[in-house]
Order: C-alpha cells, then sequence, then structure tokens
C-alpha cells in the first residue's frame, strides 16, 4: 500500500483548489428566460441587434452569435444579483456592497409604510415635550463669595468638637 507524502498531498490540493477556483473567475453568467419556459446561459450581456432593435443577440458556450426575438424572451437575469452577491458593471466586474455614490434616484422611492410614518409621528411627539435636565455641577466662580460651603467655619465664635 502506497503513502501519500506531504509533496504530493500539497499538489493534490493544490490542483483541487485551481479547480474549484476557475468558475469563480468570471464575473456572472446572464441566464436569458424565454416565454416558452426555455433558458439560455450566457456569459456576455445580450445585446440589441444593430439592424432591428426588435431582436436580441446572444453569445453561446460555443461562440456563435444568435438572434432572438425581444418579444419572445420572458427575463433576463445574472446569477450573481439573483443570488444577492452584488451589482454587475460589465462581464468581468461585480459591485460589492453599498459605496458613497450609489444614492437613492427620488423618483423611485416607495411610499413610507405605516411602521415608518409611526415612528416618525413619535419622533415629533417626543420633540415637544419640556427639557427636564438639570445642571449637576456649579462652576467655581459661581459658588458664591468663597466658593466653598463651609458655613459657620468663617464665624470664630461658633464652637468646635474635637474628638469624641
Amino acid at each position: 500500500m502506497k503513502t501519500i507524502t506531504a509533496p504530493r498531498l500539497a499538489l493534490v490540493a493544490a490542483l483541487v483548489l485551481a479547480t474549484a477556483a476557475a468558475p469563480a473567475a468570471f464575473a456572472a453568467s446572464y441566464i436569458v428566460t424565454m416565454n416558452s419556459g426555455d433558458v439560455f446561459e450566457t456569459r456576455y450581456q445580450p445585446e440589441t441587434a444593430s439592424w432591428d432593435d426588435g431582436m436580441l443577440l446572444l453569445l453561446t458556450e460555443y461562440g456563435n452569435w444568435i438572434a432572438l426575438e425581444s418579444a419572445d424572451v420572458a427575463d433576463v437575469t445574472t446569477d450573481v444579483e439573483s443570488r444577492g452577491f452584488g451589482r454587475v458593471i460589465d462581464t468581468k466586474t461585480v459591485s460589492l456592497g453599498i459605496l458613497p455614490n450609489d444614492a437613492i434616484d427620488p423618483s423611485e422611492q416607495e411610499p413610507p409604510t405605516q411602521a415608518e410614518i409611526l415612528q416618525q409621528f413619535l419622533t415629533q411627539q417626543q420633540g415637544n415635550q419640556p427639557d427636564y435636565t438639570v445642571n449637576q455641577f456649579i462652576e467655581p466662580g459661581s459658588a458664591g463669595s468663597g466658593g466653598l460651603p463651609v458655613g459657620n467655619a468663617s464665624n470664630p465664635a461658633s464652637p468646635v468638637l474635637i474628638g469624641p
């Protein structure tokens, strides 16, 4: 029985990792669903044909361009966006997360839900309540003449008890 040495094990592990990472090298696959239920997968985004706006061009996995009627296409999605991994920018780039320049278009904003309206109402109601804050500390100059509240210590006639 042969034993697997460390260099061979490392080589096998590297081959497994390289094989597993190969499909992830592409940014996205486009899934074109037809009205009939047929599905096409392509690496490149479908394009509108230059000679007819009613035709859609797809590049097949064999490198052939095919033209489909736009009316026959039900949906074009990407596997990356449909699984929620990001937004496809081009064939080799996917935008992950929220970017500072990804502001929501004001014309596309949805109307507020009832929960959001209630939260806004409660926030306004809490804003109209009086302020009950109390200053806990006094500045040294505003504490009166001496600054320290020692009471009768300034009167020499007051009795001072020392000891038990």
